[in-house]
This record gives C-alpha cells, sequence and structure tokens, in this order.
C-alpha cells in the first residue's frame, strides 16, 4: 500500500489481500464487501485494493452503480464486463446482454458463462461500488452470479453504505465472505492525514475543524482543502452559510439554474437548460455569464455544472422542499417525454412524490408503463408509489389506479396486485368495474395459486345483476381457468368449452384468451396433450406473439424437444417485446427442458434462480415447479440431505391453494421419503397422488418419469395393487398420446415388468430408445437387463445393465448408477469403470462418507492440481459442474481453500 494512501485502514487492507491472494496462489474465490457511511472512504479503500490486486496480476475490473449515469436496468453489472482496458467480452457480446436485460435470468446465464470464460486466463476481481445506488435489476443478477460463480477465482469486491442491500445480498451458504466495516479515522489518523499532506501537525484551531469532521475522512479532506487554499477560517457551517448568501444575491434567473443543476445532480447542457427552463430561452447569454459570474457555476464548453459537490449541497439545502419537488417534477417530465430516459425520470419521479401530488403520480404511472417490459422489479415498484400518491378524492383516481393493476399485473407482482385490487374494490360500486378489477385479480390469483380465492371472488360477482357481457364473459373464462386445479377433467373441459363458446359468441378478445388458455389447461390435466398443443397455439395466434409458455410445454411433453428448443431461443430473444411472453413462465420452460434432457447441472442452476425470482414476485406457479425440478435433480444425484433442505424450502414459499401445492409437493415428498429408506411414508404420501392420475385434475401422475418412480416403489413395497395402479396410469397417458415414444414406451415398459414379459419388455427398449430422454432410455435398458438376467440370459443381460450404467452415468444420475452396480455385484460381476481413486479414500475416513461418487472425482482431480476447467475436461463434464461439486465438497469437509482440500486428500491417502 502507498504511504499515507489509506490512513487508518491497515487491517481492513490487510484482510482483503488475503483474499486475493488466495485467489491468485490457490485459485480461489471469494467475497468483499465495504460497508460503512457516506465519506468514509470505502470508495478509497475498494480502488486500493483494486490497485493492489492488478499489481499482482489478477485481471481487475471496476464499475459503479451510479442511478443518474445509468441507461438501462442492470448497466452496471453489464458494464463491467465492458469496464477497463481489457474488458472480458467484446462488443457484439455486450450488445447481445444488453438486448437480454428484460429477461434478467436470460442474462444471468449468458454473464455468468463470459465470467467462466474470463477465468480460464486466470484469477479475475470485480469491483462494483455504491451498490446502495444499485437498480432491482442489477442486484437480482448480482444475487444470481455470485453464488453461481462461487468455485471460480473471482474475487468480488461490493461497497455500499450502511443500512442498504449490502447485508442481505450475499446470503449463500458457499460463498466465502469477508466484511469489512468501516468505522471512523482516529485523532491518531487524522493528525498523520494532515501531517502527511500540509507538510506539519495540525494546530489548535485545524484540530477543532478536525474534530467537527467526526472521524469522516471525506470532510476531513475537504478541510484540508480549504486550508491548504488559505481559506482555514471557514468551516462547513459558514461555508454553507456563505453559498446560501451568494445564491440570494444573484438574479432570479441565476437562482433558477443553480438550483435545477443542484437538483439535477449532474451537468447540464445549455440546450437541456432551455427545454427546463423555457421562460429564460431569450436570455441565454445573460443566464451563462450570471450563472458564471455568481462563481457557483462552472462550464465545459456547452455543459454547465455546479462548481464542486459542496456547492451542490448546500444549495439543495437551502432550497424549500416545494421548490424541491416542483424541480423534480420538470426533470422527471423531461427525461420521460423528451429523451425517453425512464429510469432518470423514475429517480425524480419518486423525489418528487407526495400524498394527493396528482401531477407526480401521474409521472410515476406513466415510467412504470414505459418500464414495465424492461424493468419490472422498478415498473412495479412505481406503480405502487404512484397508487400512494394519487389523491382518492380525484375524479381521475379510479381510472389511474387501474392502470396501476394493470402494470402490476403485467408485472407478475401478484402479491401487490391483490392488494391494490382490494383497494380499489372498496371504493367503487359499479358493477362492470367491479368486475374488471377482479378479473385483474384472477390473473394474479393464478399466478400466486390462490385457486379457492379465486373461484370464491369471481362467483361472488357473476352473481351480480347487470354485469355486461363481455365483463361476465371475463370472469367464466376466469372461472374456468380455476376449476382446471379443482375439479375432475371432465367437468373442467366441459366448462372451458362453454367458457370459450360463450366468450366467442360475446367477441371479447380477452375473454377468449382465458378460455382457451383453460381448455388447454384442462386437456393438459387429462393428458390430452395434441389437443392442449392445438388450443395453445390458437392463444399464441390471438396475442400476436411469437410462442406462449404453455405452447413449448406442450412440444416438450410430446417429446418434440427440438421444436420446443427453437420456441425457447426465439421466445428469449423476444422477452419484453412478445405479448404472450413471461419471464418466470419462460425460464421456467427451459429449466424442465434442461431436466428432461439430463442436464441437471442446467436444471438446478435455473431452478434456484427462478425460487428468487419467485419469492420477490410471489409467483407459486413456477416458484413450486422449481422446487420440484431442484430436489428431483438432488436425489437423482444421490444427495439426500440437499433434497430434504430443497422440500424444506418448498414448502415455505408460497400462500397457494392445497390443490396446486400439494400433489406437485407430495409427489416430491413421497420420493424423499423412498430415498431415506421409508417405503411406508413413500406410499402413504404418494397414494393420494397416483389416485389423481384418475381425477385428472393434476398433470403430473400421468407424466413418463413420474410413473416409472410410482411402480418402482410400489415394487419395492411389494404393494402390487399400488404397483397395478402405476401401469394403469401410464397406459392411459400412453393411449391418450399414441406414437409418443416416452409414454409408448414408460407404458410397455411397466406392464412387462410387471408382468413379467420379456417380449414387451424387449419391445419398450426399442420404443424407448426412439426417445429424447437419456433417463427412460436407461430405464429401458436397466428393466431389460434385469429380466435376462432373472432367467438365466447372463450375458445379454449384462450388455443391457451396462449400457444404461454408462447412460446414467453420463448425466450424473449417481442414484441410478448404484442401484445398477448392485444388480450386477449380485450377479457376480465388477466393472472397472466403477472405481475411482476418490472412492478408495471414501472407505477410510468418514468425512469422505458425506461426498457423492461425482463430488469425489472432482475432489481427487481438484487436489492433484487441476484447475476447474481442466478437471471439466478430464471428467467430461461442463465447468459449471465442476464448480458445482466443489462448492458442495468445500461445504461438507468445512474448507476453504484448495490448498486444504489437496492437505485432506493426502492425509486420506496416507492412512
Amino acid at each position: 500500500m502507498r504511504p499515507g494512501s489509506l490512513w487508518g485502514r491497515t487491517e481492513p487492507m490487510a484482510q482483503a489481500l488475503s483474499v486475493v491472494r488466495n485467489a491468485r496462489r490457490h485459485e480461489l474465490g471469494g467475497v468483499l464487501t465495504i460497508g460503512g457511511p457516506a465519506g468514509i472512504g470505502k470508495t478509497a479503500l475498494a480502488a486500493e485494493i483494486c490497485r493492489q490486486a492488478a499489481r499482482t496480476g489478477l485481471r481487475v475490473v471496476e464499475v459503479r452503480c451510479d442511478p443518474l449515469q445509468q441507461v438501462s436496468p442492470g448497466a452496471p453489472v453489464i458494464a463491467m464486463l465492458r469496464a477497463g482496458r481489457d474488458p472480458v467480452i467484446s462488443r457484439e457480446d455486450y450488445a447481445q446482454l444488453v438486448r437480454s436485460i428484460p429477461e434478467p435470468l436470460l442474462a444471468a446465464d449468458r454473464i455468468a458463462d463470459h465470467l467462466e470464460a474470463a477465468t480460464e486466463n486466470g484469477p479475475l476481481l470485480i469491483s462494483v461500488d455504491d451498490l446502495h445506488g444499485a437498480d432491482a435489476t442489477s442486484l437480482f443478477l448480482l444475487r444470481t452470479l455470485i453464488p453461481r460463480a462461487a468455485s471460480l477465482p473471482i474475487v468480488w469486491v461490493l461497497a455500499g453504505r450502511d443500512g442498504t442491500v449490502l447485508d442481505d445480498l450475499v446470503g449463500h451458504d458457499s460463498v466465502r465472505v469477508e466484511q469489512l466495516r468501516l468505522s471512523p479515522l482516529a485523532t491518531a489518523d487524522l493528525v498523520s492525514m494532515t501531517t502527511d499532506r500540509l507538510g506539519q501537525p495540525p494546530d489548535e484551531d485545524l484540530r477543532r475543524f478536525l474534530d467537527a469532521a467526526g472521524g469522516n475522512p471525506d470532510l476531513a479532506r475537504r478541510i484540508l482543502d480549504r486550508v491548504d487554499r488559505g481559506e482555514s477560517d471557514s468551516v462547513p457551517a459558514e461555508f454553507i452559510a456563505a453559498i446560501t448568501d451568494r445564491l440570494i444575491q444573484a438574479d432570479e434567473a441565476t437562482q433558477h439554474l443553480v438550483r435545477l443543476l443542484a437538483i439535477a445532480d449532474r451537468p447540464l447542457t445549455m440546450g437541456e437548460i432551455a427545454v427546463l427552463l423555457p421562460d429564460r430561452v431569450d436570455e441565454r447569454e445573460q443566464l451563462l455569464s450570471g450563472a458564471l459570474a455568481s462563481g457557483l457555476v462552472t462550464a465545459a464548453g456547452e455543459t454547465l455544472s455546479c462548481r464542486h459537490e459542496l456547492v451542490r449541497d448546500a444549495v439543495a439545502d437551502a432550497t424549500s422542499d416545494r421548490v424541491t419537488r416542483q424541480v423534480h417534477r420538470t426533470l422527471a417530465a423531461y427525461y420521460l417525454t423528451e429523451t425517453d430516459r425512464p429510469l432518470l425520470a423514475a429517480i425524480h419521479a419518486r423525489a418528487a412524490a407526495e400524498p394527493g401530488d396528482l401531477h407526480s403520480g401521474t409521472i410515476l404511472l406513466s415510467v412504470a408503463e414505459a418500464l414495465a417490459a424492461t424493468d419490472a422489479d422498478t415498473a412495479g415498484d412505481l406503480a405502487l408509489l404512484a397508487m400512494r400518491t394519487f389523491p382518492c378524492w380525484d375524479r381521475a383516481w379510479l381510472e389511474l389506479s387501474q392502470r396501476c393493476l394493470s402494470v402490476l399485473r403485467r408485472t407478475q407482482r401478484t402479491t401487490d396486485a391483490i392488494t391494490a385490487a382490494a383497494l380499489i374494490l372498496a371504493r367503487v360500486d359499479d358493477n362492470d368495474v367491479i368486475g374488471a378489477v377482479e378479473t385483474d385479480a384472477a390473473h394474479a390469483l393464478w399466478l400466486g395459486g390462490r385457486i379457492t380465492e379465486l373461484v370464491q371472488r369471481t362467483d361472488k360477482v357473476l352473481a351480480r345483476a347487470d354485469l355486461t357481457p363481455p365483463i361476465e364473459a371475463r370472469l367464466r373464462s376466469a372461472r374456468a381457468l380455476a376449476t382446471t386445479r379443482i375439479a375432475s377433467g371432465e367437468q373442467a373441459a366441459r366448462e372451458a368449452r362453454a367458457a370459450l363458446e360463450n366468450s366467442r359468441a360475446v367477441d371479447d378478445r380477452e375473454a377468449v384468451m382465458l378460455a382457451l388458455q383453460a381448455v388447454g389447461e384442462a386437456a393438459k390435466n387429462e393428458g390430452r396433450h395434441e389437443t392442449a398443443l392445438s388450443s395453445f397455439r390458437e392463444l399464441r395466434e390471438l396475442l400476436g406473439s411469437s410462442c406462449v409458455v404453455e405452447e413449448i410445454t406442450e412440444l416438450q411433453i410430446l417429446d418434440r424437444y427440438d421444436h420446443a428448443q427453437t420456441l425457447l431461443d426465439q421466445a428469449a430473444d423476444a422477452s419484453g417485446t412478445s405479448p404472450g411472453m413471461t419471464v418466470p413462465a419462460l425460464h421456467c420452460a427451459q429449466m424442465w427442458q434442461h431436466f428432461y434432457l439430463a442436464r441437471f447441472e442446467e436444471a438446478d442452476i435455473a431452478g434456484r434462480a427462478l425460487i428468487e425470482l419467485g419469492r420477490q414476485l410471489g409467483n407459486a406457479e413456477h416458484a413450486l415447479d422449481a422446487a420440484m425440478a431442484c430436489t428431483a435433480v438432488a436425489l437423482l444425484r444421490g444427495d439426500v440431505e440437499a433434497a430434504t433442505a430443497q422440500m424444506s424450502l418448498a414448502g415455505e414459499l408460497v400462500d397457494a391453494t392445497d390443490g396446486v401445492r400439494r400433489p406437485s409437493l407430495n409427489m416430491m415428498r413421497g420420493w424423499l421419503a423412498a430415498g431415506q429408506g421409508d417405503l411406508d411414508a413413500a406410499l402413504r404420501i404418494l397414494r393420494p397422488v397416483v389416485a389423481g392420475g384418475g381425477e385428472e385434475f393434476n398433470y403430473w401422475p400421468l407424466w413418463p418419469c413420474w410413473s416409472g418412480l410410482f411402480f418402482d416403489f410400489g415394487t419395492m413395497a411389494r404393494d402390487d395393487q399400488f404397483a397395478a395402479d402405476a401401469v394403469e396410469t401410464a397406459e392411459l397417458a400412453a393411449a391418450r398420446n399414441p406414437g409418443v415414444a416416452s409414454f409408448v414406451g414408460i407404458a410397455m415398459n411397466l406392464r412387462g415388468c410387471f408382468k413379467d414379459d420379456l417380449d414387451t419388455l424387449a419391445e419398450s427398449v426399442r420404443v424407448l430408445n426412439g426417445s429424447p430422454r437419456p433417463i427412460l432410455r436407461a430405464r429401458g435398458a436397466e428393466s431389460y437387463g434385469r429380466a435376462l438376467l432373472a432367467v438365466g440370459e447372463v450375458q445379454n443381460g449384462l450388455a443391457e445393465l451396462d449400457r444404461a450404467w454408462d447412460e446414467y452415468h453420463r448425466v450424473g444420475a449417481t442414484f441410478c448408477c448404484t442401484g445398477v452396480e448392485d444388480t450386477m455385484r449380485e450377479a457376480g460381476v465388477r466393472r472397472a469403470k466403477w472405481s475411482t481413486a476418490p472412492a478408495a479414500v471414501a472407505t477410510t475416513a468418514s468425512v469422505w462418507v458425506s461426498l457423492t461418487p461425482s463430488e469425489r472425482k472432482v475432489a481427487a482431480l481438484i487436489a492433484a492440481g487441476h484447475t476447474n476447467k481442466s478437471a471439466s475436461v478430464e471428467l467430461g463434464v461442463s465447468i459449471n459442474t465442476v464448480g458445482t461439486h466443489m462448492r458442495s465438497v468445500f461445504a461438507k469437509l468445512g474448507i476453504r481453500s484448495r490448498v486444504q482440500l489437496a492437505n485432506t486428500v493426502s492425509k486420506e491417502l496416507a492412512r
């Protein structure tokens, strides 16, 4: 550290450099958070850490979250990839990232890929300053990226003020965090600062001024600046008084200009000033000369700004609240309408807003509507603030509040939309207004999983007289949609068809869209997926969208994964502009695409991000799906502990109707119970779920992957009736989806296993080999191999089991691999490919028992000196997969560095 550059910061600097050294020497990442009040030296410390890191050879990028300079949501996080002399990404990649910002989950995936590629050339340090000024999208991206990159040699330096998002930004168990909270400087440090700056210790008067700084280095530095200029007789209070007096003595035009610059908190061009102060356009030269003569303003070409931030602060403090709010309103309207910069408009609209202020509230709402497609979090926040701002006695209140509700619904702010609807309904009596509001509320209730409440509320409004036909049609369509979650397939389908017929007769577009979704959901619940696909495609055409997520889901169920991915890619490019697309739904579809194609690492990452987003939005539908996927991935990997943790989290996620929550959660609970060895509990939990396949109000039991699990649990528990029910359910699904290999193949497989029919099993293998789903293909080979062993065809049986093991192993289904190995061992066979050095280590100490076979392989390679990248090449997996295993290994073994891992492995091998 340079002498005297950071007075009183030796200890936090030493902590920071320790993390930097670990990154350089051991490829170990970490997070440094720098907190403290304004002016305490956070920026200076972060800058010095970056300088020292660069000297040790780390690649360093630095960004600052300045809301006034931000041009789009997530801009600071994306900007970091282009920061410095050696940008992490190209201009073309940067442009692609900017286009993906309306889909923050997609943007996070792409940024993570770029960071992984960047660390192939060595450790990376990323400094993000002024986090208290970060927008919601930037914070979401950081929350997603930091734990995902925990195993990479990336040091994050995050600086922000106390009492902001800094404390809760990093909360993942796998992330190593060093918290550096900066306290006020001691008197001795202030004396050192003064001596270093002035060449002599402070005298008594200067000590008194420095004491007034309260240990704040920024304020102390400002005082020393004045002393250095021979202005030691002035103190902060006198300085403020002098600025105020100078402003009062200026002419009225200059006062307007200086206040505008101070409250804008950024330089303004003369062109901008002409628009913002139209009454002064004819006095341009006089305005400029008067401003410069005041000494409060400085010019750089055509751009004016306050001479110093002290001047800016003093002028702002001296300006009345009424005038300040008026200037903020002017700035908000300008940035929204004249420059199309809604984020800047949002900053000033927030500052201007106060209860009863119709003008500011209208600006807030206009900004929210402008941002709804690109920055859902900010748009939702502004819509809520606008509703609190509107005077409820104004005649425009109802129309404006309904617009706010529409923004909240479109941005999927489920809980907030329901609250806003309640506020509107408390103040209206018109039946059609009530119906329109309840229709918006129905969308939110559907996404929130509050189906019973949705039905009760729509029934209550439908009981009213004199509803106009369009409003009545919308409500009946919304009710039909809800019915698909709580009634039998036949009843739900009947109501949905009736609602669609009525909506078309009324010719109301919104009612038709809701009814088409209901028809599609009902068909999906019955397992009639071609019918469902047809309805969702008609919905897409009506929306004028490139696709709807439900259409993608049906393509996946029908084994058309290539077509589904084509639409997913198209939807990702169109997100934010496509009226049929919502961010969580799109990400959920991509998560299932990964899962069913056995890309388990990608599915797990996507699921965890979706759970985080679901928490923010109160979106039960997709958060529950994500919890299911993450639990299933953990169980397939044989990680019962992780699956248990996921199930515990899932139960706390949402306040959804039991009809929505219980079937999906119970499937996972039953699987988890079986994984824990409690088959009686598993069947007790799953019996109603299997019965739900017949009731057909929940489509999960009719999917091929779950049918096989149900049958296995029934067979292991020797419950023939349960196993027979699983076979019947699978065959029902196959009959309704002829020609779909996954459905037809699994039904034949289960029937062959149940009847010990070798020919049927052989045919099921042939059919399942046409399925795109690796786990189903492996299951077919495994079942057939076991059956062949049972009839004495040992060599053929072992060949099928080998094929199954290879497929399971390739996708990381460790639990399934273990089952195949046990069967082959019972037949007196052992394969060299099963054995690895880490597996031998696992038998030498109990600490290794907690590691899965995949984790042991990764641990052995890393301990032997491999990087994440070289280990991924060695194992034939993605660098993401290696990273996930490394996070788990570190957590289970209670270690924090690769050196500790190498030492641990060495000791175990020596035993």
